[in-house]
């Protein structure tokens, strides 16, 4: 309790000096120094200690001791750090160990695939871990954490957050499985996706973009909480009916969803379906697609090109609830005893010519 008074982390005369000195012992308990608890106490994040512990590399070093073992610079280091999505200032934390492995794997990818295209899958999976990160800090802080309410015991709180990560650790086997399987899924995908293209980024495939109309005007009569649940039941929707399609959903930007797929018919056919699942949703305004199907530039896990522009653009000329593709989509459909009722052709931005579209009732 002394070293805790002395170090400016407790007052005996505080209101709340029995729950701060609960804390302070629960981290202790965790192996945590008293000099961290100081640091973090003054970043305001004495809470989050017992979630960073369980996480904490056994074994750490300086950065120039991680070039030294790697038989690199400084500078590399740093850079294949930042790539990773993590700090970069060699004074301010020392490195885990196991960056020299790490180091080693990014040499060995530059030796084979390049540095550039090394860097870039670098970033790549630096997004991907920063994204699950804050999912799963998010998750505690919505389903755990009203636990975390000011009410709460901060002893209870820190608890719970390395019992989170705690699990959350168990984690890393699941996502070396799934990683195994979607990379054969993907290999599958690439080898069709390809076929007869001379250009190794080009790649056929169905491209398709959903979106929610209106979606400002109605996330303004929403609390927070509410417009994530239903968005939440918006990306669920899309994520399981592209794949029933043998799509996949490439990224969703909060009211708008893009996706490919393996033909224009997939594409046109999982636009209507996520329209119709939205519609269904009390909690979801309308929601409106586009879809086509060429040629297209594709780039770490990302669809590009002329294509794509008008895809994103013709989704606007949809009406709510309905879908439209282009020509090449709806001479597919035709095939397959569809009829399209076309539409007047549209001037869309960043397209030289007018484009005709079909209506997909």
């Amino acid at each position: 309790m002394r070293e805790f008074e002395t170090s400016g982390l407790y007052a005996p005369d505080d209101p709340d000096a029995h729950d701060r000195l609960e804390l302070l012992n629960f981290l202790r308990s965790r192996g945590i120094a008293v000099e961290q608890m100081v640091s973090a106490d003054r970043d305001g994040r004495l809470l989050a200690l017992a979630a960073e512990a369980v996480g904490a590399p056994e074994e750490t070093l300086t950065v120039e001791e991680v070039a030294a073992r790697c038989h690199t610079t400084v500078d590399r280091v740093l850079r294949i750090r930042l790539a990773s999505g993590l700090s970069v200032d060699p004074d301010e934390d020392r490195l885990p160990a196991a960056l020299v492995d790490d180091i080693a794997a990014f040499e060995a990818g530059a030796a084979l695939f390049g540095e550039a295209a090394t860097l870039s899958f670098t970033r790549v999976m630096g997004s991907a871990m920063a994204r699950m990160a804050e999912a799963a800090v998010g998750l505690f802080m919505s389903e755990l954490r009203p636990l975390g309410t000011t009410a709460e015991r901060p002893v209870v709180v820190a608890r719970a957050a390395a019992d989170a990560m705690a699990a959350l650790m168990g984690v890393s086997p699941v996502m070396e499985h799934l990683l195994r399987d979607h990379v054969r899924l993907a290999t599958r995908r690439a080898a069709t996706e390809r076929a007869g293209e001379p250009d190794s980024r080009a790649v056929n495939v169905g491209v398709g973009f959903v979106d929610l109309v209106g979606s400002t005007q109605w996330a303004q009569n929403l609390a927070l909480k509410d417009q994530a649940l239903a968005l939440s039941a918006f990306e669920s929707a899309a994520w399981d009916i592209a794949l029933r399609h043998d799509g996949r959903v490439v990224k969703l930007i909060g009211d708008e969803a893009m996706f490919i797929a393996p033909s224009g018919r997939d594409a046109a056919e999982i636009a209507s379906e996520l329209c119709h699942a939205v519609g269904a949703e009390d909690s979801l305004p309308l929601a409106r697609g586009a879809a086509g199907f060429g040629t297209v530039a594709s780039r770490d896990g990302d669809y590009f090109g002329t294509l794509v522009n008008l895809v994103a653009r013709a989704v606007k000329v949809a009406e709510p609830g309905a879908v439209v593709v282009t020509e090449v989509v709806r001479d597919e459909l035709a095939r397959n005893g569809r009829e399209l009722a076309e539409l007047p052709a549209r001037a869309l931005r960043g397209i030289r010519e007018p484009v005709r579209l079909f209506a997909l009732s």
